[in-house]
């Protein structure tokens, strides 16, 4: 996850009576076997489903989605407001910036160019990256492929550097490139020896950018929408860039300093990077993990790479870019979650039931419910 420091300099926002919305989205088309596509999506809106969200929901989350579905029937519900100052309701085909959920689309992406065997997992990730980040940044030098991707390669963070959070306060909309933010972690410890733990850092990801940009000549946004939402049919996830800097979204909201929401949406603490920069719509982020699994994007040895995971603490499994999980209950799921610039976000999917859950919300006030992920699941299986 990556999380936005408070800004005393924002604008304070008074919070509005938050309407429940439900409505079901048909913009994008659903996703069949055999990677096919139908015309129609079967989206449905359940009130039972409505009364979970509402649980979960309070003051501190303007506007809260969640989806659960699979290539049947997908039921999806949206409540609060989208712009606490016009007011406007949440829609299910609302976009949020959806912060680390952006990792495995970025792994999957680099892992297209091992498939096409113009890189290895074992390569040195220097032979792939500018010499001047490499010999400024610890562990660069010895760091693999495999390890940027598995949060093993002891690289600093550059989050971890106060010397970015001043900058990003002096100068909220500077947009940032890959070069930028390492430059924080310059001179910063490594926090392990290569390959010898696990420790998340976003600088993996912002250097996985570079290499990608390097292999296809090309900005990470085109990169992405060649080999991972095209042909996953994710028409509504872009990458943010400068271009489209908070712009086709909903607001994002944090607390300011006297325990108001406050708009940090056009607070940029890295959007638009490789370690978190893709903005989508529900039912189009959870085309992304059927579409993998399915052999849409990765050749099946790579996949199942992708899915080796390392232990990551707390009985947490890592694979390249993607959580892994044993579950007791409903078996193999994974996924990834994200934080970051007012919004927070989780994609999960169960490859057995060929089951998708996605919360989105725009809000980085209070740390979304652990549990409501699997109370998703649970309300799919017992909902009769």
């Amino acid at each position: 996850m990556r999380r936005i420091r408070q800004h005393p300099c924002s604008p304070i926002v008074t919070l509005v009576v938050l309407a429940l919305t439900l409505a079901a989205c048909a913009d994008d088309e659903a996703f069949e076997g055999d990677g096919e596509r139908a015309a129609q999506p079967s989206s449905t809106v359940d009130t039972d489903l409505a009364a979970l969200l509402e649980d979960h929901r309070s003051e501190e989350y303007p506007g809260m989605v969640l989806l659960v579905g699979d290539r049947d029937e997908t039921f999806l519900v949206a409540s609060g407001v989208a712009d606490l100052d016009t007011g406007n309701a949440l829609r299910t085909d609302d976009r949020f910036r959806i912060a680390s959920t952006s990792k495995p689309m970025v792994a999957a992406a680099l892992l297209t160019f091992v498939d096409a065997g113009r890189l290895g997992l074992d390569d040195s990730a220097a032979d792939h990256l500018p010499s001047g980040i490499v010999d400024r940044l610890a562990n660069a030098d010895q760091a693999t492929v495999r390890q940027l991707l598995q949060m093993t390669s002891g690289i600093p963070e550059y989050l971890d550097a106060d010397a970015f959070w001043v900058a990003v306060e002096r100068d909220p909309a500077h947009f940032w490139t890959p070069e930028e933010v390492l430059e924080y972690a310059d001179g910063l410890p490594a926090e392990h020896a290569p390959g010898s733990g696990f420790h998340y850092s976003n600088s993996n990801y912002v250097l996985a950018q570079l290499i990608l940009e390097e292999l296809s000549a090309q900005p990470l946004a085109q990169v992405l929408q060649d080999v991972v939402f095209e042909p996953a049919g994710m028409t509504g996830c872009s990458l943010e860039t400068a271009d489209t800097f908070a712009d086709d979204m909903v607001r994002g909201y944090d607390l300011g300093v006297s325990g108001d929401l406050v708009d940090v949406t056009e607070i940029n603490d890295g959007v638009g990077l490789g370690d978190g920069g893709v903005v989508c719509r529900a039912e189009s982020l959870v085309r992304f993990l059927p579409a993998l699994v399915a052999g849409e994007i990765l050749g099946e040895d790579t996949l199942a790479a992708m899915l080796d995971g390392v232990p990551a603490g707390s009985g947490a499994i890592y694979g390249l870019g993607i959580d892994v999980d044993h579950d007791d209950e409903f078996g193999l799921t994974i996924g990834h979650d994200g934080a970051s610039s007012g919004f927070q976000s989780v994609l999960l999917y169960v490859p057995d039931d060929d089951l998708s859950v996605a919360v989105l919300t725009n809000s980085m006030a209070l740390d979304l419910p652990p549990e409501l992920p699997d109370e998703l699941l649970g309300w799919w299986f017992d909902r009769g």
